[in-house]
């Protein structure tokens, strides 16, 4: 059985779902431009570092949405899969682009439609609020609510564990 930092050092993509994890899961509508979203600043940042650091990171989710999609355009996600309830498919297709085993990937995921990426990966982790099922499929509860940083504190992990972080945070120390 390997060990949480053991199961972070062999991460080479970071994949995660939207809403209930970089959301809250909350969907406002104003009746003209379709629903809007919350996502947390510091999940953001983690993405640029884990790009920084030659980890891709990918968007599976259900729910088609313009902001997903501009979400992803900003932080150069160019893998955003979107309208994808069964999402095994779109994890299939990243692991060949990048030429990755399943056990090199790590899955962020809160709602049933997640499970069956989240018991293949090799680190399968969810928010602290996720659902029964989901938090018993995976190796790691994330000590957040979704929406409240919960891939920042994935990718500290990650970066930490294949020796990263320090220069990360040297990195603002100049």
């Amino acid at each position: 059985m390997s060990t949480l930092e053991e199961r972070a050092q062999s991460i080479r993509l970071v994949c995660s779902d939207i809403d209930g994890v970089l959301t809250t899961g909350e969907l406002r509508y104003d009746g003209s431009t379709g629903h809007t979203k919350s996502f947390h600043v510091r999940d953001g940042q983690a993405i640029k570092w884990l790009q920084q650091c030659g980890i891709p990171v990918a968007f599976i989710s259900g729910l088609e949405s313009a902001a997903t999609l501009e979400r992803a355009r900003h932080l150069a996600v160019d893998d955003c899969f979107m309208g994808h309830l069964a999402k095994k498919p779109a994890l299939e297709s990243l692991c060949a682009k990048y030429g990755l085993g399943l056990h090199q990937v790590v899955h962020l995921g809160d709602d049933l439609a997640d499970l069956p990426l989240l018991t293949r990966v090799g680190l399968a982790c969810c928010p602290s609020d996720a659902v029964e099922e989901v938090r018993h499929a995976c190796h790691w509860i994330v000590p957040v609510e979704g929406g409240r940083g919960v891939l920042r504190t994935v990718a500290e992990l990650i970066l930490k564990a294949q020796g990263h972080w320090d220069s990360i945070v040297a990195s603002y120390q100049k």
